[in-house]
């Protein structure tokens, strides 16, 4: 989205969309298997994960240590969280 410029570069809103698409696919998938409140728990921890983590390699933002015990911490509760549905 960051690439978008605010959606003024054509190529990266349409990935945009695709790949919001994608993801909004796969969540549909998801909750025909498990609960909806575990399916969306996991798929916003997955989100937020790999939202920084690529913020952190592509975009150069800061990784100290509370952004990352925080994103660990998040993976951990949806761990749990997986663990105990």
């Amino acid at each position: 989205m960051k690439l978008s410029s605010g959606f003024q570069r054509v190529l990266p809103s349409i990935s945009v969309f695709l790949f919001y698409s994608i993801c909004i696919y796969f969540l549909t998938l998801s909750v025909q298997r498990i609960e909806v409140s575990t399916a969306y728990a996991i798929w916003s921890g997955v989100t937020i994960v790999a939202t920084t983590v690529i913020g952190i390699l592509f975009f150069n933002e800061a990784a100290n240590k509370r952004k990352l015990f925080s994103v660990a911490f998040v993976m951990f509760g949806v761990l749990i969280l997986h663990l105990q549905s």
